[in-house]
C-alpha cells in the first residue's frame, strides 16, 4: 500500500529514543522528510544519523517560545511542514494527594508546549490542504489512572485540545490522539524504576504486573505503535480526524 508520504516534512517531538525515534524512521522509510527533536544535542545528531532523518533540532519545550521557535527553524530547514507528530515526556508517578508542589512543572512539561507548537504550526501544516497533526498521550486519558494522576489531568487537556483542533483544522488537516499502552522503551523502565521505588517494591515485580494487565501478554514493540502513527499521518487516512485510537494491546478494559 502506497501511503502518499514521500516527499511529506515531518516534525516529530521527542524523536531521539523509544517511541518518538520509531516515529521518526518509519516516516523515512516511507519517503518523509524528518526532522527529529531533543533537549541534547549529541542524541540528537545520534538519532538522525540511526533514522536517516532530514535534520536534526535541539528544543527544551518547557522554556516559553522554544516550541515557535522550534517550528520556524524546521519550516526554514525543510521548506515547509506537513505533519505534525506530538510526543512529550509523562509526569511524576504518584496520587493527586502525593504530588503537591509539582502542578506547574507537570503543566509546563506536558499541556503548555504542546498548545505552543500546535498554535505556530497550524498554518504550516494546514496550506497544502493535506496536513497532519497526531498527538501521542497514555492510557490516562481514557481510563482512571492514580498511579499517574498529574499526567490524567494535563494528557486529557492534551487530548481536548486536539479534538477541539480537529475541528478548526477542518478540511485542511486531520487531528487525532493516539493512546500508547506498554512498550519496551527506555521511559518505560525509568517509569517502573520510579513507580517501584514510590511502592517499595523490586522493578521485576512491576514489570511482570505490567505484561498481566495486557491481554496480549506482552509489551509492544515502538515499531508497532509507529506503524500506526505513520498510517495517520498518511493520505489514506485522510478520513479520519477527531479520534481517539487505542494501540495498547488491548489493556484498557472499556469500550
Amino acid at each position: 500500500m502506497d501511503l502518499g508520504l514521500e516527499g511529506t516534512r515531518a516534525l516529530v517531538l521527542g524523536s531521539s529514543s523509544g517511541l518518538g525515534k520509531a516515529v521518526a524512521a518509519c516516516l523515512v522509510g516511507e519517503g518523509a522528510a524528518v526532522a527529529v527533536v531533543s533537549r541534547d544535542a549529541e542524541r540528537a545528531r545520534a538519532a538522525a544519523e540511526a533514522t536517516a532523518a532530514a535534520a536534526w533540532f535541539t528544543c527544551d519545550l518547557t522554556v516559553v517560545g522554544q516550541a515557535a521557535k522550534l517550528v520556524d527553524d524546521v519550516v526554514a530547514r525543510l521548506g515547509g511542514l506537513d505533519v505534525l507528530v506530538v510526543n512529550t515526556g509523562g509526569g511524576t508517578p504518584g496520587p493527586i494527594l502525593a504530588t503537591d508542589g509539582r502542578d506547574d512543572a507537570a503543566y509546563q512539561s506536558m499541556l503548555r508546549p504542546v498548545l505552543e507548537i500546535s498554535r505556530a504550526a497550524a498554518p504550516h501544516v494546514t496550506a497544502g490542504g493535506h496536513g497532519r497533526m497526531v498527538f501521542m498521550t497514555a492510557r490516562s486519558v481514557v481510563e482512571a489512572t492514580p498511579e499517574l494522576a498529574l499526567s490524567s489531568v494535563f494528557r486529557s487537556g492534551v487530548a481536548a485540545a486536539a479534538r477541539s483542533l480537529a475541528l478548526e483544522l477542518a478540511p485542511a488537516a486531520t487531528v487525532n490522539v493516539v493512546v500508547t499502552g506498554q512498550f519496551d522503551t527506555p521511559a518505560l523502565g525509568r517509569f517502573e524504576a520510579a513507580r517501584a521505588e514510590h511502592e517499595q517494591r523490586s522493578v521485576d515485580e512491576v514489570r511482570a504486573e505490567h505484561v498481566a494487565s495486557i491481554p496480549m501478554q506482552r509489551l509492544g514493540d515502538a515499531g508497532e505503535l509507529a506503524d500506526v502513527v505513520t498510517f495517520l499521518c498518511s493520505r489514506r487516512a485522510s478520513f479520519v480526524t477527531g479520534s481517539t485510537i487505542r494501540v495498547d494491546g488491548g489493556a484498557v478494559r472499556g469500550f
